[in-house]
Order: structure tokens, then sequence, then C-alpha cells
């Protein structure tokens, strides 16, 4: 179980619109303001593709922090990204319906990986980085048990296209690792690092 925040002692921001990301650290008790980067990923990616997944997940987080740091440099600034991965194969979020099926067909009773990236800025300059990836094997779905599950949580938006924090969790029969590296940021990394560098009190 994760701890609480008493006391948020520093300014932070997270540099993502991610409603999950927003969540996460307001389960916690934390207070922050949130600051999108809108930095260009796919541009990014391209730039990166081919370098290993920690690599780029954490580059793409790294860059996120970086962007709003600059005009906010008293504070700490979070930046975060996620990657499904399976084999050598990164999964974008589907452009479609039709996508999403054929995503989840193709990780349906098979194992794969989300790949989680976290990056802190400071007066400018990263003073951490950090990157986790949890495994979760999937059951085997039918075309039936997909349109029924993305009717549920429509997760078009969704790293891997599903909500784990919803309905996403009954489509798994194991998961190893954290359940919020999933969601888009390691917590127990995260809360750990922030009040290592004095930012919050937890109890």
């Amino acid at each position: 179980m994760l701890p609480k925040v008493s006391k948020t002692k520093e300014k932070v921001i997270l540099a993502s619109s991610s409603k999950i990301r927003k969540q996460l650290l307001e389960e916690v008790g934390l207070d922050f303001s949130v600051i999108n980067s809108k930095v260009n990923e796919d541009f990014l990616k391209k730039e990166l593709q081919g370098r290993p997944f920690s690599e780029q997940v954490t580059r793409l987080a790294s860059e996120k922090a970086s962007v709003v740091s600059k005009n906010n440099k008293e504070s700490f600034v979070i930046g975060s990204d996620n990657m499904c991965t399976i084999d050598n194969k990164i999964f974008d979020k589907p452009i479609d319906h039709s996508e999403a099926i054929n995503h989840l067909l193709s990780l349906s009773g098979k194992s794969h990986f989300q790949n989680n990236g976290i990056s802190i800025y400071h007066k400018g300059n990263e003073i951490w980085s950090n990157f986790d990836a949890t495994e979760l094997i999937m059951k085997e779905l039918s075309i039936k048990d997909i349109e029924k599950y993305l009717d549920l949580d429509k997760p078009y938006n969704a790293c891997g296209c599903y909500h784990l924090e919803s309905n996403g969790k009954n489509l798994f029969k194991t998961i190893i690792g954290l359940e919020s590296t999933v969601m888009g940021l390691a917590m127990e990394h995260l809360i750990e690092k922030l009040n290592q560098l004095d930012v919050i009190e937890i109890y």
C-alpha cells in the first residue's frame, strides 16, 4: 500500500494532461498543478526508433519535464511516459475501433510489458529519472469478449488499449510488477524519491 502525503513542501507540477496520472497523484494527497508539455511525441518516437524501450520511454518523460521546467524553474516538474510492448513491437494508442480490436487480439493469451519512464526536473536540470516495467499475461479473449470490454471502458486513448484501473483488470490472469506502472506512473518509486528530495512529508 502506498504511503500518503501529509505535506507538500515544494511546488510540484505534473507535465501531463493524463487523467489517470493526475488521479494517482491526488489519491496519495500530493498538492500539485498540471501543465501539459505539448511535446511532439510522434517526432521524438521516430528519432528514438530502434533504441531500447527503457531509453525511449525515459527520454520521452525527460523531454516533457524539460519543456515545462524552462518556465517553472523553482518547481519540481514530473514528466512521465508509457509504452506497451510485446516482443520487439510497440503498441501505440489505437486510431479507431477496428485497430483496438486488433490490438487486443494480438495481446490475447500472451505476455506483454508496460514500460514506464519518469523524470523530475528542478531549476532546468534533470535531477532524477526512473524506468520500471510490469509484465502482464492476458486471458484468451474472443472477439465477443473484446467487443464487450471496449463497449464498457472505451479505452481508445490508453497505451495497450485497456484501463487497468477499471474493467481492464478482468482481462488478465497474471500481473507481475507494479499496477501503478501499468496506469502510467510508477508511484512507489516516485513517492519514495519525492520524500528523499524533501519535496514531501509522508505518513
